[in-house]
């Protein structure tokens, strides 16, 4: 019998569209799914940003989510794109274009965005194989960011929010980590489990040494306080679950 695709799966679960909120400190984190992608909206006393923006035609209903939640997409300092993959940098130039909202991505990825398009994806199962050319041919409205970052940056100057953006190179040339206080938005580093609170690999993911190596860079380096992880696909994951997947004493190569 022939496997299941990915859509079909996920849809046994229910989990195509969705949306949750939780507290994380002082900051409010609202998570909207469409097509099995989040975008975050973080909302703290000093300001608000828009983490990712899913699908470029989901655009418009995800405004209206964020207003359904009372969340004025007017107000968002920034948007903050994690890397410039379709699913999850083609809704930004939506609300740049309506509300003139900055669009901050990393500077490896301006061709991508330039482009419109995904680069060249590589799936890590079966599953991802099987959708590979769907992917493929995602396609979004091309557009500059605001602010390429190269280096890291304080969130609180472009958001209002306590944090620092950072760059982490892997998944794409130019993707990006946004840390706050007590937790990291890691756009498609990991993902979270289908069935469950585990954290996984990515579907799509090209060198799976390097993406080992700048997990554990995350949790040792970059985000050593935090203890919640928001993920481009699927539930959050806590420190523990990360930790488990990719434990320090684990060489590089035994996390296939």
């Amino acid at each position: 019998m022939r496997s299941l695709s990915l859509v079909a799966l996920f849809s046994l679960v229910g989990c195509a569209n969705a949306y949750s909120a939780a507290q994380l400190g002082a900051l409010t984190v609202h998570t909207f799914r469409r097509e099995y992608t989040n975008a975050h909206v973080v909302v703290g006393p000093r300001g608000s940003f828009m983490v990712d923006s899913g699908f470029e035609r989901h655009a418009a209903e995800l405004d209206a989510d964020l207003r359904a939640r009372g969340v004025d997409p007017s107000r968002l300092r920034a948007i903050i794109v994690t890397h410039g993959h379709a699913d999850h940098a083609g809704g930004a130039a939506w609300f740049h274009r309506r509300y003139a909202t900055p669009v901050i991505a990393g500077a490896g990825d301006d061709a991508l965005l330039a482009s419109g398009r995904n680069d060249r994806l590589c799936p890590t199962d079966g599953e991802a194989r099987s959708r590979l050319a769907e992917a493929q041919r995602e396609r979004f409205s091309s557009y500059r960011a605001d602010r390429s970052v190269s280096a890291p940056i304080d969130l609180a100057a472009v958001t209002g929010v306590e944090g620092t953006i950072v760059p982490l190179p892997g998944h794409t040339e130019g993707s990006l980590v946004v840390v706050t206080a007590a937790g990291a938005f890691v756009g498609d580093l990991l993902r979270g489990g289908v069935f469950s609170n585990s954290a996984e690999r990515h579907f799509f993911m090209c060198d799976l040494e390097d993406n080992n190596a700048d997990v554990r860079t995350l949790l040792e380096r970059i985000a050593p306080d935090a203890q919640t992880f928001y993920v481009g696909h699927f539930g959050s994951l806590s420190r523990t679950a990360v930790e488990a997947r990719w434990p320090a004493a684990r060489t590089a190569t035994a996390t296939p």
